[in-house]
């Protein structure tokens, strides 16, 4: 796609908002969001979920707030006595039928950096079951190797809460299982300064070519939650 997504007045907003998280600061500035940064989301959005079905075909997107793109207003059932907005922009391509239950590619948003990734929000017991299962078997050794690779070939980091041994009662099948099997949750994560490119027609291109990259181990999560549910 031959299109500048995001702007420098996009950045200026939420490096702004850090220093005046409140709700006064929000209303004079809301203009911004409102007309500069939600639009691009959704056209970001729109383009690149239908590129995405080129290597994931039931893919599924939504281009608006609680869709695709996380709202910027924090949960204040959760966050009482904490800044009121989120200081970054979030925006998610999922497959299965619930976005936070369900593998996805995102896009954080956050200066200085940005992130583009792949995982599940949170492994329910029935998953983490399934994928310690899963990492503990030969059938899987390959693609976990392949996974690792990819991503120290690319300098993606692998990420999630993980234990410091291996969980009580199971035998690892190897090392590489060894180290799978600490993770309690577990996603991979490019991350990326917002220098030139992030403001250039180079960008669309270079998010879904690591969404690519990410695409066995998507496919991986695909699978941890079909298996939880068999």
């Amino acid at each position: 796609m031959n299109k500048i997504y995001f702007t420098k007045e996009m950045i200026d907003f939420y490096e702004t908002l850090a220093r005046n998280n409140n709700k006064e600061w929000f209303a004079e500035n809301r203009h911004i969001y409102d007309n500069k940064i939600i639009p691009a989301a959704k056209e970001y959005v729109i383009d690149m979920g239908e590129k995405l079905k080129t290597i994931v075909p039931d893919i599924s997107y939504a281009p608006k707030i609680d869709g695709s793109i996380f709202r910027i207003h924090k949960d204040v059932r959760i966050n009482k006595g904490k800044p009121p907005f989120k200081t970054h922009l979030g925006i998610i391509f999922w497959s299965g039928a619930s976005r936070l239950e369900s593998p996805c590619f995102y896009l954080h948003i956050e200066p200085p950096f940005y992130y583009t990734g792949a995982g599940i929000a949170k492994f329910s017991p029935e998953m983490l079951a399934a994928y310690r299962i899963m990492v503990n078997s030969k059938k899987y050794q390959d693609i976990l190797i392949n996974i690792k690779n990819t991503a120290q070939e690319n300098y993606f980091k692998i990420l999630g809460e993980k234990l410091k041994n291996v969980p009580k009662g199971i035998e690892p099948l190897n090392e590489n299982a060894a180290d799978f099997l600490k993770y309690k949750h577990i996603y991979i994560n490019d991350e990326m300064p917002l220098n030139k490119d992030f403001f250039s027609e180079d960008f669309f291109a270079y998010t879904f070519n690591i969404f690519s990259k990410m695409k066995d181990f998507f496919i991986f999560i695909s699978d941890v939650v079909k298996n939880s549910k068999s």
